[in-house]
């Protein structure tokens, strides 16, 4: 029940929320998009970090007002008083319209991003419908729709805030959990005419170079090693889907799935695992990239591996783990953190130890429940020694509008996070320290 929880939840994140040039005006896909070999700087050699929506010292959400959710109104979490305030130094604000500071009305967009000490990072993106119903679709049944991105800067305390760049024609909705920077450039995913594109975006003057432009076929990216992007490309024939399962089995899909390292300074690829559906069931490749380490998992066999960037060589962590039968296609082993150097699994009940290679049970925390399911708490910020995780839920009604200008309630439940100690979190002790509620 997680992985529903979590899918739902990103689209919670994505529903309303989450020194540069003033305002730059907005330039076409095909100008901005340039080829990484057209234009390649020579990069400060710095790893790649993940963003998160906060650091240490606080953490930032948001809750939607106005008619229609169109406007976001920041909150500020201390993570050290768990103090909850709206950065808005106007006396007598009721903090309901664009005139307040810690108002925007650049929506949808992610929560804002901690990009250093003395700024933040919100990226937004609007989708034009209108050609749904009137434009041809694409062999695959798709529509292509019009976008509009745009990347903003602004101060820790959500003020002062400065476009960065403005994008037509590219949508870089595509995962709030992997964006990325090197203190110069943002690098992060996203599409355009309805291809997969990985961007890299200068801090400095906001142009975009893609990265992946060359690149032919289905890929996507599944985290960083060092200054290399992992994609997953991918030379598939997929089965008959009218294939009775029940009568006839699971039918296999066929044919490769290769985990591409890119280098983000020069645009040069290598592969760092390719799979074969003449060796394995690739529908059941379990293979992710946590804190620049890339896994490798065979949940027939039962082992858990690394495998070096550099050499290629897989290095087994544990042929100790947990096996699923061959055709268990439920099963997920998909890695959620690493946690003071234990493995944890969003669906596994296990931890593996990448040092020692010892497998053992994961001590659960109280279940949350969530619109009538059941979930392990979810990290929403991984800090030091400590995570921010859902903590609890209660039942409230929620008042909107509806199109017809009419208000509706809906029956749901309200999350609030708290602060768990990594150490606390892996032994099942449920010591939170409740800080504030969550995404609005």
């Amino acid at each position: 029940m997680k992985r529903v929880f979590s899918v739902l939840l990103a689209a919670l994140l994505l529903a309303g929320c989450g020194s540069a040039p003033a305002a730059s005006a907005p330039t076409s896909a095909a100008a901005t998009a340039e080829t990484a070999a057209a234009e390649t700087p020579a990069g400060n050699g710095k790893p790649l970090r993940r963003l998160q929506h906060g650091d240490e010292k606080q953490y930032y959400t948001r809750e939607t007002i106005g008619d229609g959710d169109s406007m976001n109104l920041y909150h500020v979490v201390d993570l050290q008083t768990g103090e909850d305030t709206i950065p808005c130094d106007v006396d007598g604000c009721t903090h309901d319209s664009e005139s307040c500071p810690a108002v925007n009305t650049e929506i949808p967009a992610y929560l804002p991003l901690v990009l250093n000490d003395t700024t933040l990072v919100v990226i937004s993106v609007q989708t034009d419908f209108s050609q749904i119903g009137s434009a041809e679709s694409s062999p695959d049944g798709s529509v292509p729709l019009s976008y509009h991105s745009k990347i903003l800067l602004m101060d820790r305390n959500c003020q002062n805030r400065r476009v960065l760049t403005e994008a037509d024609g590219i949508n870089l909705f595509w995962n709030a959990d992997q964006i990325y920077t090197d203190d110069d450039f943002l690098y992060c995913s996203g599409s355009e005419n309805n291809v997969y594109n990985v961007y890299r975006i200068s801090l400095s003057d906001g142009s975009i170079t893609n990265l992946t432009e060359h690149f032919q076929g289905s890929q996507f990216m599944m985290g960083v090693i060092g200054r290399y992007y992992v994609l997953q490309q991918e030379d598939l024939t997929y089965p008959d889907p009218s294939t009775d399962v029940a009568t006839d089995g699971w039918p296999e899909t066929t044919g490769t799935k290769s985990h591409v390292l890119l280098n983000v300074d020069t645009g040069e690829t290598r592969v760092l695992k390719s799979y074969s559906s003449d060796e394995r069931n690739l529908d059941l490749l379990d293979a992710c990239v946590v804190d620049g380490q890339y896994y490798t998992i065979d949940r027939v066999a039962g082992t858990i591996s690394t495998v070096d960037p550099d050499t290629g060589e897989e290095h087994l962590i544990s042929d100790q783990i947990p096996t699923a039968e061959p055709n268990d296609h439920s099963a997920d082993y998909l890695i959620e953190a690493n946690l003071h150097g234990w493995l944890v699994f969003y669906n596994q009940p296990f931890l593996v130890n990448v040092e020692t290679g010892e497998v053992r049970q994961r001590i659960d925390l109280p279940e949350n429940l969530w619109n009538g399911y059941g979930h392990q708490p979810y990290i929403f910020l991984q800090l030091k020694d400590r995570l921010l995780v859902d903590c609890r839920y209660e039942p409230y009604t929620r008042t909107d509008i509806g199109e017809d200008g009419s208000p509706f309630t809906t029956q749901t439940e309200q999350m609030y996070l708290g602060l768990i100690s990594i150490d606390d979190f892996l032994n099942g002790i449920p010591n939170y320290t409740e800080v504030c509620k969550g995404p609005y």
